[in-house]
């Protein structure tokens, strides 16, 4: 088994949403977090390419959104010089030498346009910069739109702003892959109706297991996959249950979306934050669990270092080589391919 799991991970695991630059923006005081704090895991679960988000918490909005998102980008442009392991891609070229050189490419997303604010030329520069995926939003509303409530019901009626309109067409001038992970369902309806290309939902799961308007329908699984898009499978929404967040569960989700629209259409999104988690006080995490209270980490899944784990179910629940391997690291690089 092992053997196998190794020859399977040969090409290197992708993960399409780590929250890993607000952490080295929180722990800037410290050197060398990716390579201390990040490396073994990566090199255990043999992860080849990680996308790593920017995100914006509440305390940090309005105004120094844009400020923040910028030393975000910096800390993890400052933590790859320290570190010759790791390198930033902004193609599928770079992403295809940084593997062969036995590196771990990282792609720079952005969840949610807070930082943004209502200046479509600040996405141009976040371009530069070398940012290549971005989601709308997170589960809150910004000026570009409104994000899915962890519910069944509720989320804001309203599609895309203006403003989000604006942005995502600019993203398909620009070459951004759009992520529609998080967006409400009428600004989902928004997004395909205003772009062209293969879309993405980089870390979601099935309302068919977990039924809130955060995961995606399997109307909405049927449409990415009409696009040829990929859904990344996420490892903290696979149940509202504490019990039935388990490693099959999760395999669950990846089994439906490949019932609705095939084995190209799914890849993996794990959404890892335990790490973060863990460092918060009592008070940090009671707030989370009052904004988010059906959100459970999986026992035996909760880093890079336990990936391996997901393989082995994986072969358990029958699943054939080339399955896994599209499933773990093919089907994303077809996405970089066409849109990178």
């Amino acid at each position: 088994m092992e053997e196998r799991i190794t020859r399977l991970h040969g090409q290197g695991m992708i993960d399409l949403h780590f929250d890993l630059p607000m952490f080295l923006y929180d722990n800037r005081d410290r050197e060398n977090v990716l390579a201390t704090d990040f490396l073994p895991e990566f090199e255990a679960g043999d992860i080849g390419t990680v996308a790593t988000g920017i995100y914006i918490e509440d305390q940090y909005l309005p105004d120094r959104a844009l400020e923040v998102a910028l030393a975000q980008v910096a800390r993890t442009y400052v933590e790859v010089e320290h570190c010759d392991r790791f390198a930033i891609c902004r193609s599928y070229a770079e992403i295809k030498h940084t593997r062969e050189q036995g590196k771990i490419a990282l792609l720079i997303a952005m969840e949610g346009a807070e930082p943004l604010g209502t200046d479509l030329n600040l996405l141009r520069i976040f371009y530069e910069l070398g940012l290549r995926v971005i989601g709308l939003t997170h589960a809150r509303s910004n000026a570009a739109g409104s994000g899915g409530v962890f519910a069944a019901t509720g989320s804001s009626p309203k599609g895309l702003a203006r403003f989000g309109c604006e942005v995502v067409r600019e993203c398909e001038r620009l070459g951004l892959i759009l992520d529609l992970a998080h967006i409400n369902p009428a600004g989902f309806d928004d997004i395909l109706e205003n772009t062209t290309r293969p879309v993405i939902v980089s870390h979601s799961n099935a309302r068919k297991y977990y039924d809130i308007e955060r995961n995606i329908s399997d109307e909405q699984i049927k449409r990415v996959g009409a696009r040829g898009g990929v859904i990344g499978i996420n490892s903290v929404l696979v149940s509202s249950k504490k019990e039935d967040a388990t490693l099959d569960r999760y395999v669950d989700h990846i089994a439906h979306v490949i019932d609705l629209i095939g084995i190209d259409g799914v890849g993996i999104g794990f959404d890892f934050f335990e790490f973060i988690y863990r460092r918060w006080s009592e008070s940090e995490r009671a707030d989370f669990h009052r904004k988010f209270p059906h959100v459970h980490f999986i026992p035996d899944l909760l880093q890079h270092g336990q990936a391996r784990n997901l393989t082995a179910k994986l072969i358990e629940r029958g699943f054939k080589d080339d399955q896994i391997e599209k499933i773990l690291f093919r089907n994303w690089m077809r996405i970089f391919e066409t849109l990178l």
